[in-house]
């Protein structure tokens, strides 16, 4: 359920809802957000909670006006790591550094933060973050005066040019500090470990990983006043009639009041546990006192529009229903984990230690996460496991809507086959369903392949009798047929990783089998050895194998046909503002598709169009460029240049004949990644193709040099990740 909106929506219309989650932070903020309050009661409440608090608090931030020495109340304090400069030794502040435009080695440009005592010299020295750090500390102090100064807020810092500010800032700003640290807080706050629920077990996360995350506790992601005031609010809280909304207010605010909110832009980076170079403390009473009333609101607004109120919340695993009834639901709408792409478990993490709730739960978590050793193939296990007992309590002919996520249609197609095996039907509609969810990240609005919607896949439980269609591979295939699929399954892996080792493809083949008991009644061995060829304890595929069939072929040049039109419109709408369609674009015209290519929307892509500088997909511009792409699906060319970069990508040999005849082929292979947007295969084919460029001619070399170039400005900032030996094999992958 997250954070209770489908619940909502149920209560709206006037529906019963059963709203459940694994988490009990998610279960305890749908609590709140679905349950009715008494506003005049919550003041009261409130008001109970400032006459025991507020005290506390204002001896925790108080502080003195440099400009009238009359009294005031730190606002927010800013934090600095500390760095010390190559050239003159000093350590400095990041905070006081001066920033330079300068240039990359390839010269691009960028900025860098300037040691200050050797720019006031006229000397360009930077301060590289990635050097041994030092302790933060307090720079500067934002105050508000209470003595009736206009305007009221003012500021210093630790190095002010005004020696009052200065001092000021010594004797009341780092003097309080001083004062704070010297005392026990004398309240309850959570004891844990980052990612540790009992003190025996080992820490654990992706997100957080010790001996790299400069924190190892809870309370250390605070600092000691922010921990202190922190655990004075919410032990009274919990002693108050309405403490559940107060915790509730309190908690939306939590991670704005630990060291990961930013200086520059005040809040936290979503999705990770990352405590910037220069961050703000944060006042916590005036963070959470300015949010209590927006709560009220958003819940007051929420009331009026409730429509009957029957909802039961239930903190539990969606694999176990035991609780509800076979047959008796008439709606389910899921929004799934995708893999390992958000690990709700380590996130939710410092929300349920404040808030006392037990955390033991991320065993049972329906996640990918190699650092935890949850594998694709244990994600795939659980999420049929709840689809079958979704599929179990649906009412038969009522439907399932998954909320979903990601742009790559592998892992769709993935969900689409744990949701047949369940014994679902999927829609059949020519249309893409999305949720616009408004604001969009500078990540969606930028990235190349990042949803800018949420895609809605609705599926149907049968009615009795009534046949669901088959999957990609149902077990229950004759020989032939399902060695016609293996072979499919197998040759698009090894397109995609060539020089895969056997247990690699055989962990591919059962993963993407949905009854996977029936397995063990084929070879294995032959299945590969028609379609591979072992050298050194390495797979490749044979010289004929990964050629497009005329049946393949055609359904790509339709699917193209139906893209081109799709652009055509687009770009018509948009009347020349872009001279590209952004690829989740491309994608959500894709899905309705019916009779889908066998290879990936990405893979493809490239054979037919053209990537523009911006990252986004266009059409050929003359018949002379849909000519070249004509020749390279022809000769089946540019599948053998991504065997080639792939091997290069994943750090293993490529295959004899899948290698450059010469420097020639080479430099043609590198200039056809670029025209074809494939920018990363371009960029690792001349750092570690193995060939030099030497004796060709001036000119030739010349335009392999451009042609590099070009694939690294335009390919993404790091370098390909290579995928060590001992890396879960994933689904998830594209």
């Amino acid at each position: 359920c997250g954070s209770g909106g489908t619940a909502l929506a149920a209560l709206m219309e006037g529906r019963a809802a059963i709203a459940i989650d694994l988490s009990p932070a998610a279960t305890f903020i749908t609590k709140n957000y679905c349950t009715p309050i008494d506003v005049d009661e919550l003041q009261r409440a409130f008001d109970e909670l400032q006459r025991k608090v507020k005290p506390e608090i204002d001896w925790l931030y108080e502080t003195r006006c440099d400009r009238c020495g009359g009294r005031a109340t730190t606002a927010y304090t800013v934090y600095s790591y500390i760095f010390q400069c190559p050239r003159c030794l000093e350590k400095v502040a990041l905070f006081d550094c001066v920033e330079v435009q300068s240039q990359t080695a390839d010269g691009r440009p960028k900025t860098i933060s300037a040691c200050p005592n050797c720019f006031a010299r006229g000397i360009t020295e930077e301060i590289s973050t990635r050097s041994h750090r030092f302790d933060p500390v307090p720079v500067l102090a934002s105050y508000l005066c209470e003595d009736g100064c206009k305007p009221r807020r003012g500021e210093r810092r630790h190095n002010d040019p005004d020696s009052k500010k200065r001092d000021y800032f010594q004797k009341f700003d780092l003097g309080k500090l001083a004062e704070i640290e010297s005392k026990p807080v004398p309240h309850w706050f959570p004891p844990q470990r980052m990612m540790n629920v009992d003190s025996n077990n080992e820490p654990w996360g992706d997100k957080w990983r010790a001996g790299t995350s400069s924190f190892r506790t809870v309370a250390e992601l605070f600092t000691k006043r922010n921990l202190w005031a922190l655990a004075a609010i919410r032990e009274s809280c919990e002693a108050n009639k309405q403490g559940d909304f107060l915790l509730f207010t309190l908690n939306t605010a939590l991670l704005t009041l630990s060291r990961m909110c930013r200086h520059d832009w005040p809040s936290v980076m979503a999705g990770t546990y990352y405590i910037p170079q220069v961050n703000r403390e944060l006042n916590v009473w005036n963070n959470f006192a300015e949010r209590l009333p927006r709560k009220v609101e958003g819940i007051q607004e929420i009331a009026g529009a409730l429509n009957g109120y029957s909802l039961l919340i239930s903190t539990q695993s969606a694999t176990q229903l035991l609780n509800i009834p076979t047959n008796s639901i008439d709606l389910i709408f899921t929004d799934p984990p995708y893999g390992g792409n958000i690990q709700y478990g380590e996130l939710n993490f410092v929300w349920e230690t404040w808030l006392g709730l037990n955390a033991s739960w991320h065993d049972d978590e329906i996640v990918i996460s190699e650092t935890r050793k949850k594998t694709d193939h244990s994600w795939y296990l659980l999420m049929l496991q709840a689809m079958q007992e979704s599929y179990r309590v649906l009412k038969p002919g009522r439907w399932i809507s998954v909320c979903y996520h990601d742009t790559s249609e592998g892992t769709w197609q993935l969900l689409q086959d744990i949701m047949t095996e369940a014994g679902f039907i999927p829609e059949q509609s020519g249309e893409t369903l999305f949720i616009d969810t408004g604001q969009k990240s500078f990540n969606q609005l930028t990235a190349e392949k990042v949803t800018k919607r949420d895609l809605v896949i609705n599926f149907r439980k049968p009615h009795p009798k009534e046949l669901a269609p088959a999957t990609i591979l149902t077990g229950d295939e004759d020989a032939s047929t399902f060695t016609e699929k293996a072979r499919l399954i197998l040759g698009e892996r090894l397109e995609a990783h060539p020089g895969a080792t056997a247990d690699r493809l055989y962990d591919e083949l059962v993963s993407r089998m949905v009854r996977r008991g029936e397995f063990e009644r084929h070879d294995f061995d032959a299945l590969l050895r028609s379609v591979a060829e072992e050298t050194g304890g390495r797979w490749y595929l044979l010289e004929t194998a990964g050629l497009v069939d005329e049946a393949e072929s055609k359904k790509e040049a339709a699917a193209a046909k139906r893209l081109e039109s799709a652009m055509v419109a687009k770009l018509k709408r948009e009347k020349g503002e872009t001279e590209g369609v952004h690829y989740s674009d491309l994608f959500e015209a894709y899905l309705p598709i019916k009779d889908k290519p066998r290879r990936l929307l990405q893979d493809w892509l490239p054979e037919f169009f053209y990537k523009t500088p911006d990252g986004t997909w266009r059409l050929p511009a003359n018949e002379e460029e849909r000519q070249q792409k004509a020749a390279l699906r022809s000769s089946g060319a540019l599948r053998r240049i991504k065997r080639f970069a792939n091997a290069l990508i994943d750090g293993v040999p490529p295959s004899e004949r899948d290698r450059p005849e010469n420097a020639v082929t080479l430099a043609d292979w590198i200039c056809q990644c670029r025209r074809a947007g494939l920018f990363e295969l371009g960029r690792v084919m001349y750092e570690k193709g193995g060939l030099k460029f030497d004796d060709l001619n001036e000119e030739t070399q010349l335009l392999v040099e451009e042609d590099y170039q070009i694939c690294v400005g335009r390919s993404e900032k790091k370098a390909p990740k290579a995928k060590g030996k001992d890396q879960q094999l994933s689904l998830m992958e594209e």
